[in-house]
């Protein structure tokens, strides 16, 4: 990381929180008049020039005032940081909308995602655990009536997803139970997107099985380890964005908007997130997508079982980020409790 000088840092920060604060390029008179600064306009101006040199700070157009540039405000993140703690208000929010969860997967992810929305004032988002990642601890085959099996996958000991299947003929409980031994022992310990790609190799020496189940079950595999439908995410705060001076070009608003309301784009965008668990912080040029060069996300994961999810806040730059890196981070770890408890 580029070194400076505490005069170097100090002018940085007082900088950057400025125009954090006013959205407007900073002079040096503007920082001269901080009581934290006993500097004379003139010392400030060769500073703010030297960190210009180094590509923190820049001067859109003509304007004798100085902006952060995603190097800056890197710096800024890593080392001059200090995080404030949530209010009492804005922990009673959270705490109530994951207390309130009662089984209601998509009413809950939209919930957090609105929150978030609300207390940061910029883009809220969540985004469900892979299911397809989830390592399979054990397949229940419970027969329902003569024609009807009750399928039961279970991650570290959590129901994830249980589907009715119809027979065409009368199964037996007996050859239902020796089936489930069989299919448990060459799929424990897989990752659900292991057994639904390979699934007829690791069935292939049961195929004469007697009863039929083999062959009914490879025929219905897909269906029981589809998880299409289970990864999805939830964003509230759009039209935050509509108020930031940043974004005040429509046709550079509607492009990040399109980018995230694609799914496609913003799995793959999140899903490089999700390991190593934890705060995660891109800015600016930082961000893959070319429509969300302008932005800073913070994430950070959750935990469901033994698969990660992934939560945060998308908005400018010029994100007020003492206050809201820890909000993600009290949403991720109070989902986390939440949900481990479920």
């Amino acid at each position: 990381m580029m070194r400076l000088n505490d005069r170097e840092k100090q002018i940085l920060k007082a900088v950057i929180q400025e125009f954090i604060d006013t959205a407007v390029p900073v002079g040096s008179a503007q920082i001269s008049q901080k009581s934290s600064i006993d500097l004379k306009p003139a010392s400030v101006r060769r500073i703010m020039a030297t960190l210009e040199e180094k590509g923190l700070l820049t001067h859109p157009h003509t304007s004798a005032g100085r902006v952060p540039t995603s190097l800056g405000y890197r710096i800024y993140v890593n080392e001059l940081l200090k995080k404030s703690k949530l209010t009492e208000h804005q922990e009673k929010l959270i705490n109530q909308t994951i207390d309130a969860y009662d089984g209601d997967v998509q009413l809950f992810m939209s919930k957090v995602s609105a929150v978030l929305a609300k207390i940061s004032r910029q883009v809220g988002i969540i985004v469900t655990p892979k299911f397809y990642e989830a390592v399979l601890e054990r397949i229940h085959l419970i027969p329902v009536s003569s024609t009807r099996v009750m399928v039961i996958l279970a991650v570290k000991d959590q129901q994830v997803r249980t589907i009715l299947v119809e027979v065409n003929h009368p199964v037996d409980k007996e050859d239902l139970h020796r089936l489930a031994r069989k299919i448990n022992r060459r799929f424990y310990g897989k990752t659900l997107r292991e057994i639904k790609n390979s699934y007829p190799h690791l069935m292939s020496d049961l195929k004469s099985e007697k009863s039929g189940l083999v062959r009914f079950f490879s025929r219905t595999a897909d269906r029981i380890f589809d998880f299409s439908r289970y990864e999805n995410y939830w964003l509230h705060g759009t039209n935050y964005l509509m108020h930031q001076p940043e974004f005040n070009d429509v046709q550079r608003v509607s492009g990040l908007i399109q980018v995230l309301e694609d799914k496609d784009h913003i799995f793959h965008f999140m899903e490089k997130r999700e390991q190593p668990p934890g705060i995660k912080i891109t800015i600016g040029r930082e961000n893959e997508l070319a429509e969300m060069r302008d932005c800073s996300v913070i994430t950070s994961t959750y935990k469901v079982g033994d698969i990660w999810g992934v939560v945060g806040i998308i908005g400018p730059m010029r994100l007020r980020y003492q206050k809201v890196i820890p909000v993600v981070e009290f949403m991720a770890s109070a989902i986390t409790r939440k949900l481990g408890m479920a």
